[in-house]
């Protein structure tokens, strides 16, 4: 595996320290501010360092050859993450974090590797449920039938996600946002 794929893995890996967001207080006391404010700043900043990258054709490890004239996967995620730890109950924001940034790099790999179709869809699609339930069952106290399908709900919604190609929209926001939206919507029903 070349240095820039390996470096891209090991990103998306650390998205599933995104739900550490909720281990703050509400207030944050030394700096007087609200907790959501440094959400606020962490995309502002993304985005804002991705003008300038586009700006000045600065290219950063792990981009992909079309990323380095258009908006880049990381900022797309940056993206997810703030509206999945923003809008969703924690719970589910933590689930859909933490099972696209594992099931992501296990589909791209999978994909990579020429696998047959059926196990670059079921191995992706099992590792998120696991992760996912994980995370709801850390988070929230469920029913464990409402686990298995919010987990499962989610799964198959993340690798249907990955694999769809939307225009001009990475699946990196989208394998967090929608997953993280039916879940909710199953949860409000």
């Amino acid at each position: 595996m070349d240095k820039a794929r390996l470096f891209r893995r090991g990103v998306h890996c650390l998205i599933a320290l995104a739900p550490m967001y909720y281990l703050l207080p509400d207030d944050l006391p030394i700096i007087g501010l609200r907790r959501w404010v440094l959400l606020i700043a962490f995309f502002s900043g993304i985005a804002a360092f991705e003008a300038f990258r586009l700006r000045k054709g600065i290219v950063v490890m792990g981009l992909r050859p079309h990323e380095k004239t258009s908006i880049a996967s990381f900022v797309w995620a940056a993206a997810g993450i703030t509206a999945a730890l923003w809008l969703l109950p924690r719970d589910i924001a933590s689930a859909s974090l933490v099972g696209m940034a594992f099931a992501d790099p296990l589909a791209g790999e999978l994909r990579g590797a020429r696998r047959p179709f059926s196990l670059q869809i079921l191995l992706p699609t099992l590792a998120y449920m696991g992760i996912a339930a994980a995370a709801l069952l850390v988070f929230e106290h469920r029913t464990s039938g409402m686990v298995v399908a919010l987990s499962a709900l989610g799964a198959v919604s993340a690798v249907l996600s990955e694999r769809a190609r939307i225009p001009h929209v990475d699946d990196d926001f989208v394998m967090i946002v929608v997953p993280g939206a039916l879940m909710t919507i199953l949860v409000s029903l």
